[in-house]
Protein backbone atom coordinates (compact mmCIF):
# COMPACT_ATOMS: atom_id res chain seq x y z
CA UNK A 1 0.00 0.00 0.00
CA UNK A 2 1.67 3.71 -0.88
CA UNK A 3 1.10 5.63 2.22
CA UNK A 4 1.79 9.53 2.28
CA UNK A 5 5.02 11.05 3.96
CA UNK A 6 4.47 14.18 6.05
CA UNK A 7 4.69 17.48 4.31
CA UNK A 8 6.38 18.82 7.57
CA UNK A 9 9.10 19.58 8.73
CA UNK A 10 10.96 18.48 5.80
CA UNK A 11 14.16 16.26 5.67
CA UNK A 12 17.29 17.99 6.59
CA UNK A 13 19.58 15.54 4.77
CA UNK A 14 18.69 12.68 2.21
CA UNK A 15 21.70 10.94 1.26
CA UNK A 16 20.80 8.68 -1.91
CA UNK A 17 22.99 5.50 -3.67
CA UNK A 18 22.09 3.31 -6.30
CA UNK A 19 22.86 -0.23 -6.53
CA UNK A 20 24.28 -1.57 -9.94
CA UNK A 21 24.98 -5.17 -9.32
CA UNK A 22 27.42 -6.76 -11.50
CA UNK A 23 30.04 -9.96 -11.51
CA UNK A 24 33.51 -9.11 -12.55
CA UNK A 25 36.15 -11.79 -13.65
CA UNK A 26 39.94 -11.42 -13.90
CA UNK A 27 42.06 -13.41 -16.15
CA UNK A 28 44.34 -14.98 -14.07
CA UNK A 29 47.47 -14.98 -16.91
CA UNK A 30 46.67 -11.86 -18.14
CA UNK A 31 45.18 -9.83 -14.93
CA UNK A 32 42.51 -8.51 -17.39
CA UNK A 33 39.18 -7.94 -16.28
CA UNK A 34 35.66 -8.40 -17.56
CA UNK A 35 32.22 -6.93 -15.49
CA UNK A 36 29.08 -8.29 -16.64
CA UNK A 37 25.99 -6.02 -15.14
CA UNK A 38 22.79 -7.49 -14.20
CA UNK A 39 20.68 -4.88 -16.05
CA UNK A 40 17.52 -5.56 -14.63
CA UNK A 41 19.15 -5.53 -10.90
CA UNK A 42 19.49 -1.64 -10.35
CA UNK A 43 17.80 -0.13 -7.16
CA UNK A 44 17.62 3.41 -5.17
CA UNK A 45 18.40 3.46 -1.88
CA UNK A 46 18.12 6.25 0.77
CA UNK A 47 19.07 7.81 4.04
CA UNK A 48 16.24 9.95 5.30
CA UNK A 49 17.19 12.31 8.43
CA UNK A 50 14.97 15.27 9.29
CA UNK A 51 16.13 18.34 11.56
CA UNK A 52 15.66 18.15 15.21
CA UNK A 53 11.63 18.39 16.29
CA UNK A 54 11.04 20.25 19.44
CA UNK A 55 7.85 19.27 21.07
CA UNK A 56 5.48 16.30 21.16
CA UNK A 57 2.75 17.77 19.14
CA UNK A 58 5.57 18.46 16.11
CA UNK A 59 6.63 14.61 15.91
CA UNK A 60 3.32 12.92 15.88
CA UNK A 61 2.78 13.09 12.46
CA UNK A 62 6.07 11.14 11.62
CA UNK A 63 5.94 8.82 14.54
CA UNK A 64 2.39 8.09 12.98
CA UNK A 65 4.29 7.79 9.46
CA UNK A 66 7.12 5.12 10.79
CA UNK A 67 3.89 2.75 12.36
CA UNK A 68 2.25 3.18 9.20
CA UNK A 69 4.80 1.86 7.32
CA UNK A 70 4.07 -1.33 8.47
CA UNK A 71 8.16 -2.10 8.31
CA UNK A 72 9.12 -3.65 5.43
CA UNK A 73 5.67 -3.68 4.02
CA UNK A 74 4.06 -0.46 2.98
CA UNK A 75 5.58 2.09 0.71
CA UNK A 76 5.78 6.01 0.20
CA UNK A 77 7.24 8.70 -2.34
CA UNK A 78 10.71 10.21 -1.60
CA UNK A 79 11.09 13.26 -3.52
CA UNK A 80 14.92 13.31 -5.37
CA UNK A 81 15.25 16.93 -5.69
CA UNK A 82 14.74 20.05 -3.48
CA UNK A 83 13.00 22.75 -5.92
CA UNK A 84 10.17 21.96 -9.12
CA UNK A 85 13.15 21.55 -12.01
CA UNK A 86 10.60 22.87 -14.76
CA UNK A 87 7.15 24.15 -14.85
CA UNK A 88 4.37 25.10 -17.31
CA UNK A 89 4.86 21.62 -18.86
CA UNK A 90 2.35 18.75 -19.13
CA UNK A 91 4.71 15.98 -20.38
CA UNK A 92 3.67 12.21 -21.14
CA UNK A 93 4.76 9.33 -23.34
CA UNK A 94 4.70 9.22 -27.15
CA UNK A 95 3.77 5.85 -28.07
CA UNK A 96 3.12 2.90 -26.85
CA UNK A 97 5.40 -0.18 -26.23
CA UNK A 98 8.20 1.59 -25.23
CA UNK A 99 11.44 -0.01 -23.48
CA UNK A 100 15.11 0.08 -22.49
CA UNK A 101 16.81 3.51 -21.77
CA UNK A 102 15.53 6.09 -24.00
CA UNK A 103 11.93 7.06 -24.65
CA UNK A 104 10.39 9.40 -26.92
CA UNK A 105 7.80 11.82 -24.98
CA UNK A 106 5.75 15.49 -25.79
CA UNK A 107 3.94 18.32 -23.76
CA UNK A 108 7.46 20.11 -23.28
CA UNK A 109 5.97 23.49 -25.04
CA UNK A 110 8.44 25.52 -27.24
CA UNK A 111 11.54 24.17 -28.71
CA UNK A 112 14.81 24.47 -26.53
CA UNK A 113 16.70 22.76 -23.92
CA UNK A 114 14.23 21.63 -21.08
CA UNK A 115 16.68 19.58 -18.62
CA UNK A 116 20.00 18.78 -18.07
CA UNK A 117 22.04 15.57 -17.72
CA UNK A 118 21.73 14.83 -14.21
CA UNK A 119 18.68 15.59 -13.53
CA UNK A 120 15.62 13.54 -12.85
CA UNK A 121 12.63 11.90 -14.19
CA UNK A 122 9.67 9.55 -13.37
CA UNK A 123 7.59 7.11 -14.83
CA UNK A 124 5.74 4.52 -14.02
CA UNK A 125 6.68 5.23 -10.37
CA UNK A 126 10.38 5.00 -11.62
CA UNK A 127 13.10 7.34 -10.51
CA UNK A 128 15.47 7.38 -13.79
CA UNK A 129 18.72 9.78 -14.11
CA UNK A 130 18.56 11.53 -17.32
CA UNK A 131 22.42 10.51 -19.14
CA UNK A 132 21.71 13.64 -21.73
CA UNK A 133 19.97 17.32 -22.18
CA UNK A 134 16.33 17.44 -22.83
CA UNK A 135 16.00 19.25 -25.82
CA UNK A 136 12.28 19.69 -27.14
CA UNK A 137 11.40 20.16 -30.91
CA UNK A 138 9.29 22.64 -32.75
CA UNK A 139 6.47 20.18 -31.84
CA UNK A 140 7.20 19.94 -27.80
CA UNK A 141 8.38 16.29 -28.21
CA UNK A 142 11.79 15.35 -27.11
CA UNK A 143 13.66 11.44 -26.70
CA UNK A 144 14.71 11.29 -22.77
CA UNK A 145 17.70 9.48 -22.10
CA UNK A 146 18.20 7.86 -18.91
CA UNK A 147 19.16 4.90 -16.53
CA UNK A 148 18.78 2.65 -15.24
CA UNK A 149 16.77 1.20 -18.11
CA UNK A 150 12.57 1.56 -17.94
CA UNK A 151 11.54 -2.15 -15.96
CA UNK A 152 8.04 -1.73 -17.00
CA UNK A 153 6.53 -0.26 -20.67
CA UNK A 154 4.46 2.78 -19.89
CA UNK A 155 1.44 3.09 -21.60
CA UNK A 156 1.15 6.02 -24.48
CA UNK A 157 -0.07 9.23 -22.96
CA UNK A 158 1.55 8.25 -19.51
CA UNK A 159 2.42 11.10 -17.44
CA UNK A 160 6.18 11.59 -16.92
CA UNK A 161 6.65 13.56 -13.54
CA UNK A 162 9.80 16.32 -14.65
CA UNK A 163 8.98 19.12 -12.22
CA UNK A 164 9.26 17.36 -8.86
CA UNK A 165 10.72 13.71 -9.84
CA UNK A 166 10.76 11.21 -6.96
CA UNK A 167 11.25 7.17 -5.71
CA UNK A 168 8.85 4.93 -4.70
CA UNK A 169 10.74 3.51 -1.43
CA UNK A 170 9.76 1.27 1.32
CA UNK A 171 11.55 1.16 4.89
CA UNK A 172 15.13 -0.97 4.70
CA UNK A 173 14.84 -2.19 7.96
CA UNK A 174 11.48 -3.78 9.74
CA UNK A 175 12.41 -2.44 12.79
CA UNK A 176 11.90 1.57 13.01
CA UNK A 177 11.55 4.54 14.89
CA UNK A 178 12.63 7.79 16.55
CA UNK A 179 14.21 9.38 19.48
CA UNK A 180 13.74 11.75 22.34
CA UNK A 181 15.84 13.55 24.56
CA UNK A 182 15.06 16.17 27.05
CA UNK A 183 12.62 18.83 26.65
CA UNK A 184 10.73 16.67 23.98
CA UNK A 185 13.82 16.99 21.09
CA UNK A 186 13.34 14.07 18.49
CA UNK A 187 14.90 13.04 16.10
CA UNK A 188 13.72 11.09 13.20
CA UNK A 189 15.71 9.09 10.78
CA UNK A 190 15.38 6.33 8.39
CA UNK A 191 17.10 4.10 5.70
CA UNK A 192 15.06 2.97 2.82
CA UNK A 193 15.44 1.41 -0.76
CA UNK A 194 13.15 1.20 -3.88
CA UNK A 195 10.07 -0.56 -4.08
CA UNK A 196 9.25 -2.62 -7.42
Amino acid sequence: MLITMPASPVAANIDWDIDQPGQANRAEFTGKRRVTLLTAAPRWYAKVTLPPIIGEARVLDWRAFVVDCDGIANSFRVVACERAQITGVAVSVKGAGQSGKSLVTKGWGAAGQKLKRGQMVTINDQLLMLQAPVVADANGEAVLTFKPYIRFKPADGAAVEVARPYAVMSMSDPKNGWKVGIGQNYAVSFDCEEAF
